[in-house]
């Protein structure tokens, strides 16, 4: 029993990277728990991703199912439902 806990613990990880393979910058990204009804505050706060750049998403330990929205400084959208978080450690925009 005590072999698997870190194993189940890094499962239980919901903690990834965002990526910005694109040619536009980032402005905003939202994560929010699938459960919830609204996106919360934007993770960059007043930071933007530019080309090439990778910025890390903390989420709380078994939070797996999440909702993902990202807004590019040219007013482009990315939404993206109920991303299980647990299962990637990049998130790349391309």
């Amino acid at each position: 029993l005590g072999l698997a806990a870190p194993a189940m613990a890094q499962t239980q990880d919901p903690s990834f990277r965002v990526n910005n393979r694109t040619n536009v910058a980032i402005n905003e990204i939202y994560v929010s728990s699938a459960n919830d009804n609204s996106w919360g505050a934007d993770r960059l706060g007043q930071n933007v991703l530019g080309p090439g750049q990778t910025f890390t998403i903390r989420l709380p330990q078994a939070q797996c199912i999440n909702d993902i929205r990202i807004v590019f400084t040219n007013g482009q959208t990315h939404e993206r439902p109920r991303v299980d978080t647990c299962q990637i450690t990049d998130y790349n925009m391309q």
